[in-house]
């Protein structure tokens, strides 16, 4: 398989380590979409854009950071909430987190985290930021730390946290 990783809005590929739009091709991709012509499915050279977010390193080696409909974008900055969530989750103190995006009069979208702490912490948005601070870039941090009971937060099937339920709650919480 070939990657590369676009901008998804002009579709020029990108240079090493730029975040963008992962596209693929090889000879396992599959040929289309039943009933959509090919040229419809990937680009003038083979690539099938996938709709997920991602870069490239310096070595080759492909990072996937999400879907594209997830990826924050924040006063001009896209944030993965993956990245955000990877960090949160090494904080002693919580026992789940998922970081969404909420609308933004100026900013387009704020980074909110919803968090549910282990039983026996103390946790507070002041130190939750403060951590994150140490970790990520500032566009990257948090503006809004929530945080939530066990049964506030619903799971998929496969014991997955349903982002948009989290997301709708967190609106709520902020209204």
């Amino acid at each position: 398989m070939t990657f590369k990783i676009v901008d998804s809005l002009t579709g020029d590929t990108l240079p090493l380590g730029e975040r963008g739009e992962i596209c693929v091709k090889g000879p396992t991709l599959m040929l289309g979409y039943l009933g959509t012509p090919l040229s419809e499915t990937v680009d003038d050279e083979g690539f099938f854009p996938t709709g997920d977010g991602g870069y490239l390193d310096d070595a080759g080696r492909l990072f996937w950071e999400g879907r594209l409909t997830d990826i924050i974008k924040t006063g001009g900055a896209n944030v993965s909430p993956l990245e955000v969530d990877e960090v949160l989750v090494s904080h002693p103190g919580v026992k789940v987190t998922r970081t969404v995006g909420l609308p933004h009069e100026t900013l387009g979208e704020i980074v909110v985290a919803c968090i549910v702490p282990h039983a026996d912490a103390s946790l507070d948005a002041d130190g939750i930021r403060a951590f994150m601070k140490q970790k990520l870039a500032s566009y990257k941090v948090p503006r809004e730390v929530l945080f939530f009971d066990d049964e506030e937060i619903t799971l998929t099937g496969s014991a997955k946290i349903k982002t948009s339920d989290v997301k709708a709650l967190a609106a709520r919480r902020l209204a």
